[in-house]
């Protein structure tokens, strides 16, 4: 049901030189798929975007019941509590606060997050060594065509200068670049599944990892804690290597998105310009996906896109020109626009979705944007079925591991949506008028819901998301705090001591006859069965004209 929970700690790493790369993070020992690495909660430098600096902490990141306080002198910084105020005033606030506060002063709005990161470098002496030893990839910036990033970041840098008052003078703004370009290069934007709660990130040692589009790693965050993650298993003496980038995106948005990093990524992936089937297919450990919503995918080998190497080669192509299609359309800002965007989008990937190519961009992100176009309107069953197509279909193909951040995500996601059609389901609420239309599609979603023990499988999903959690971040993890108080309501239900007997007995021991039956019956197959009720809302709802 989940990978081993062992950790490392940063001496199980080494930094080495490997040809054509430089630098290269190494382990030291063989480690286990979801061990983790290294873990820290003093990155080198940490910020939530402007976006979402009122809405969460600073200094722990952790969004609370109530919002957070403004610092009363800068109001630039917001904290949950003293101790956080405390904290992060020591490590950092004390040298920006009076510069942030001048800007304050004269009316000016907060400044940029990466301006604002190189304000502290400039006033911390002991940051910038730090940002010095990176790759900036400096000349390479400087010299680009057209030179508009170097101009950007002349003004960004000379701007920093100016609110940190360490001068504008050509030496001063030429450091400020140079470290600008250090943070940008090496800079993690970080956000869990949720836009309150983002924020970017500088830390040294994980800098020294290089990129893979087929990555053995991943970077995750817990409140303040910083997580490096074995995806697979790495050898001793191996490479530890994650992804800068969405991995899962066709090859030429792919060396797009990786151009301000100035190489040519030459993975296994982009070597045989593979599609994401194929890319999963490479992944060593699929077996353990036999304990998630999509054990299906442990025979990626056997799928249409794996097999038929000329059609998926032309998907492939196709997925591309879909992509650029899309993104030049206008953003929908109205919910009649939204609907049209979707049902532009969906026209547009129909021919993924007939091939059951669901996890071919752009299709997840359609599926995904349905199902939060779903929940707007609090249709909360098609959401759940497009959440569940999301979840099997589309994300497990996407990131094999089961212990993925976002397969984690899919889980508690899929939860909460029952949580609601559960009640829903109970008091036989009408659906909204926008599916009344499809009168029958929507009684067997609700028929469907009724068979099933909603109950049970959003607890049984829940124990699942924790179990895959390293357990030393359980408590710093906001998903992993919301799915233990949502365990705790469950508990509280009465006359469920028949489901609780089979519930406990599958987690005591998964891998028994009896457990894995159990949880066949319980969670894999009413998950995949709202899936398929999943594309067939997606159908009728953005089919068009």
């Amino acid at each position: 049901m989940s990978p081993p929970e062992s950790s490392a700690t940063s001496q199980t790493v080494q930094v080495r030189h490997a040809p054509g790369k430089g630098r290269a993070l190494t382990t030291t020992t063989t480690l286990r798929p979801g061990t983790t690495i290294l873990a820290t909660t003093t990155p080198l430098l940490l910020l939530p975007s402007v976006a979402n600096l009122s809405s969460i902490c600073t200094h722990c990141l952790r969004s609370g019941s109530s919002p957070p306080r403004a610092c009363t002198r800068c109001h630039s910084a917001y904290y949950c509590g003293p101790t956080c105020q405390r904290a992060h005033w020591r490590a950092v606030h004390s040298v920006e606060c009076k510069p942030l506060s001048r800007l304050r002063a004269a009316g000016r709005g907060p400044l940029p997050t990466l301006v604002r990161l190189l304000v502290q470098a400039l006033l911390k002496e002991s940051i910038a060594q730090e940002l010095a030893d990176l790759e900036g990839n400096v000349e390479a910036i400087r010299s680009e065509a057209g030179g508009t990033r170097w101009a950007d970041i002349e003004v960004m840098a000379l701007g920093a200068c100016a609110c940190a008052g360490v001068g504008t003078g050509e030496e001063q703004v030429r450091r400020a670049c140079e470290l600008m370009c250090k943070i940008q290069t090496n800079a993690f934007n970080w956000s869990e599944d949720n836009p309150d709660q983002t924020a970017v990130f500088v830390e040294p040692t994980l800098a020294m990892i290089n990129h893979s589009c087929v990555p053995s790693a991943e970077v995750q965050v817990a409140g303040r804690n910083i997580v490096l993650r074995a995806s697979m298993a790495i050898q001793a003496g191996e490479e530890i290597e994650i992804t800068y980038i969405d991995y899962t995106l066709p090859r030429p948005k792919r060396n797009e998105a990786l151009a301000p990093y100035n190489f040519q990524c030459q993975c296994p992936r982009c070597r045989g310009n593979l599609n994401i089937y194929q890319a999963s297919a490479l992944y060593p450990h699929l077996d353990l996906n036999c304990f998630s919503l999509a054990p299906e995918v442990s025979q990626v080998h056997q799928h249409p896109a794996v097999v038929d190497t000329q059609k998926a080669a032309a998907a492939n192509t196709q997925a591309g020109k879909v992509l650029a299609d899309i993104e030049s359309s206008a953003t929908p800002d109205t919910e009649s626009s939204q609907h049209a965007s979707l049902c532009h989008r969906y026209q547009r990937c129909k021919n993924f979705a007939e091939s059951d190519f669901w996890a071919m961009a752009p299709l997840p992100h359609l599926v995904a944007d349905a199902s939060s176009y779903y929940a707007a309107e609090e249709n909360w069953s098609f959401a759940l079925t497009t959440a569940c197509l999301m979840a099997t279909a589309c994300d497990s193909y996407r990131y094999p591991p089961p212990f993925h951040s976002v397969r984690v995500q899919d889980l508690f996601r899929i939860a909460k949506l029952l949580s609601n059609t559960a009640a829903d389901t109970s008091s036989l609420s009408q659906p909204p008028s926008s599916v009344v239309s499809k009168s029958d599609l929507n009684t067997r979603v609700q028929d469907t819901l009724k068979d099933i023990d909603q109950v049970s499988l959003c607890q049984m999903l829940l124990m699942m998301a924790l179990r895959l959690i390293p357990e030393e971040f359980v408590k710093e993890w906001d998903l992993a705090v919301d799915a233990q108080d949502m365990l705790k309501d469950i508990g509280q239900l009465p006359g469920r001591d028949k489901a609780l007997t089979l519930i406990n007995a599958w987690a005591t021991n998964p891998e028994a006859d009896q457990s894995r039956k159990f949880f066949q019956y319980a969670v894999v197959d009413p998950v995949h069965t709202l899936a398929s009720l999943g594309k067939e809302a997606l159908e009728h709802e953005f089919r068009g004209a």
